[in-house]
């Protein structure tokens, strides 16, 4: 973790309690809310007990000051105070009544042997949760901080406890639930019965809030209520709830089929059934070519320009389309509903340089409005490891809508040889989580050997350089080839039943320099098949029918 100073660190909560304000307005709450310490003093110890100073969304500066006065900047004794997120009224006696919240919240610290559950992190961030990570002397992962913004106000349990408070503490898998109702403020360091917990600095855990504060995610309580009663019911057991699910009426049905694998996890894991609902419908985000909630690899000769065409459907899918616009990729249309979120574009080779001469090309009068452009480049975790694609994407759960994401190319993003099959698989089981859980597109571009000479676009899937994880993992291999002054695209690759909409055969396009475009060639000529069509069929028939009466009748 960042060493932050004290003018950080207060600098931070500033902007954190500016931040919960702007949640509650956009719930339609105003009044005053609350900083305190506790009387008792048996959970969370303070050097001045029953404090409390109230503030509205003016008045955050000043109590920001006087909250650093009381944590004796950083020095021994201190009153660390707590905040009490939730939104007061002011009664004609001057007494305060709470009357909602803007926010869900919650604080899972471990507790002597307990141990930090990663998974926690995937279901909250499933349901747009913002998580922290607590620390506790040399511990780095000692507990969570959730918060989750609402899209109604969450309603009054007790004083300083709203509906959704002991959800997300469940969801958390952990046991220390005194603590599920306090808020731990970023940076501070909060003396209590189990230890000195430190709570994540507010710049580490806002990060994306504070960049992006119109991409927040919103959740209602009842989702969260289902979520935490299908994690309960599933015996807290991360396998059954990410195959099952948050649907409480399924629940019954499920855990029947749990017991018919006599509630043996490992058997389980072997026989289980999809997450997936039987009723979820399969859908494109470019029509016949790239599916929603699958990785399509996209492997090409080189210079047919397979890191133009990928760049532009990422500008492509982030522009925001009148309704008379009818974009289109590869000859493909463009589903515009399917494209309202946000675009991540990794770009593994080419320059910024390159990247932003290419963007103007495409996209010259700079519409692109939802695309992040990503090197490959992430920082380093707080025990100084570097982190890499997957820690990038794991981080992406907590965006409420992604479209596509495409990765440019696979292995400048993987963390070994791209022959090892398992740091192929390890690349694939990180994108392949984020695209069924987000249900967005995803496109990995890829090279293939040396010397490869494909003599159409189907050879391409087997001449992918790397692993056969490369041509065993996606859903889709798009193959592209140049044919003279034409672009020949197929699908190499696909294991989409050809009734629900992937083209067949190949298609041929003309390059357009100008914008790096391919323009599909109209009409017949524009479709090489591989197959013999229906029609094709009942005329060679009736063809052969006919031959062999008039051989009849000669006889």
């Amino acid at each position: 973790m960042t060493h932050y100073t004290l003018d950080q660190i207060f600098t931070g909560i500033q902007r954190e309690l500016e931040w919960i304000w702007k949640q509650h307005a956009a719930a339609g709450l105003s009044g005053k809310i609350c900083l305190y310490s506790e009387k008792e003093q048996d959970v969370i110890r303070a050097k001045e007990p029953g404090l409390r100073l109230w503030f509205n969304a003016d008045e955050i500066f000043e109590t920001t000051k006087k909250l650093r006065r009381y944590y004796n900047d950083g020095g021994l004794p201190n009153s660390p105070l707590l905040l009490n997120p939730m939104v007061h009224s002011i009664n004609e006696n001057g007494s305060y009544e709470p009357i909602g919240s803007g926010i869900f919240w919650a604080t899972a610290p471990l507790l002597g042997t307990d141990i930090f559950d990663p998974t926690a992190l995937d279901r909250l961030h499933e349901l747009g949760a913002i998580t922290g990570i607590l620390k506790r002397g040399e511990n780095a992962r000692a507990g969570l901080k959730i918060v989750l913004p609402t899209t109604e106000v969450a309603q009054v349990i007790t004083e300083n406890k709203v509906q959704g408070t002991l959800e997300l503490f469940s969801l958390a898998n952990l046991k220390s639930d005194i603590y599920a109702d306090k808020y731990l403020l970023g940076g501070l360091v909060y003396l209590t019965k189990h230890g000195a917990y430190e709570a994540p600095p507010a710049q580490e855990m806002f990060k994306a809030a504070f960049a992006n504060p119109e991409a927040v995610s919103r959740q209602n309580y009842q989702t969260l209520a289902d979520a935490a009663e299908c994690w309960v019911s599933y015996d807290r057991e991360p396998s059954l709830y990410a195959k099952f699910g948050r649907n409480p009426q399924n629940i019954e049905k499920n855990l029947r089929f749990y017991n018919l694998c006599a509630r043996d996890i490992a058997l389980f894991e072997a026989t289980g059934t999809q997450r997936a609902s039987t009723e979820e419908q399969f859908e494109f985000l470019v029509g016949g070519w790239l599916p929603r909630g699958a990785i399509t690899v996209m492997g090409a000769t080189g210079g047919t320009g397979k890191s133009s065409m990928a760049h532009r459907l990422a500008v492509m899918t982030s522009i925001d389309w009148n309704e008379d616009e009818h974009p289109t990729w590869l000859g493909g249309p463009l589903h515009k509903d399917k494209a309202q979120g946000l675009v991540i574009y990794f770009s593994g080779e080419d320059s910024a340089a390159i990247v932003n001469a290419r963007a103007a090309m495409i996209d010259p009068e700079g519409r692109s409005s939802r695309l992040m452009l990503q090197h490959n480049d992430f920082g380093f975790h707080p025990d100084g490891q570097k982190r890499n694609i997957g820690d990038f994407l794991r981080d992406l759960h907590k965006l409420p809508d992604i479209s596509l994401i495409v990765i440019d190319p696979a292995r400048k993003y993987l963390e070994g040889d791209e022959d090892d099959s398992e740091v192929v698989s390890n690349f694939f089981e990180a994108i392949e989580e984020i695209s069924i859980k987000k249900k967005c597109a995803i496109v990995v571009v890829h090279h293939l050997a040396k010397l490869a000479h494909p003599k159409d676009t189907r050879d391409i899937v087997d001449l992918l350089r790397g692993s056969q994880v490369f041509i065993d993992r996606p859903r889709v291999v798009i193959g592209m080839m140049r044919d003279g002054a034409y672009t020949v695209v197929g699908l190499s690759k696909n294991n989409i039943p050809p009734n629900l909409g992937m083209i067949q055969g190949e298609r041929l396009f003309v390059r357009d320099a100008e914008n790096l475009d391919l323009i599909w060639l109209p009409g017949p000529k524009g479709v090489r098949t591989f197959t013999v069509s229906e029609e094709e069929i009942e005329q060679i028939k009736a063809a052969a029918e006919a031959e062999a009466a008039a051989l009849d009748a000669k006889q």
